[in-house]
């Protein structure tokens, strides 16, 4: 074959080479990685949270129902329990953009998301702090 044949098989396969590997975004990349490491941090935050959760509901059952304190456990039981189901909502509806979604509309998407699971991070860890608090004043 000739130089030229040579150059147009090249071109054609790097062609190809863009349409099926497209070269990935890299903003987008970094984003959904960064989504990622929140949301696999907060599920750590999260499990403590559940034992925090676990030994508050110990404590509250050895109260009298009518104890000021009681209602303050109830209380941060169910802030937990929002926080936990905040996190399940978010992994079920959550999706990454695929490879054809335009940079501007996964960047959004992906922000959004961040956002999402940042709130729900934050939400976790107030209720887990609130639990530790409370059960570090029984001790």
């Amino acid at each position: 074959m000739d130089r030229n044949t040579w150059i147009g098989l090249a071109v054609a396969a790097l062609a190809l080479a863009f349409v099926f590997f497209p070269p990935q975004n890299k903003a987008v990349e970094e984003l959904k990685e960064q989504t990622m490491a929140i949301h696999d941090e907060a599920m750590a935050e999260m499990a403590e949270m559940n034992r925090l959760g676990r030994a508050l509901k110990r404590a509250v059952a050895e109260l009298p129902a009518d104890v000021p304190r009681a209602d303050s456990a109830q209380a941060i039981l169910r802030q937990m329990k929002k926080a936990e189901e905040d996190m399940y909502t978010w992994m079920r509806q959550y999706n990454p953009p695929p490879q054809n979604m335009p940079q501007e509309e996964a960047l959004r998407y992906l922000e959004e998301q961040k956002r999402l699971i940042s709130q729900n991070q934050q939400d976790i860890r107030a209720a887990r702090d609130a639990a530790r608090q409370m059960l570090q004043q029984q001790q």
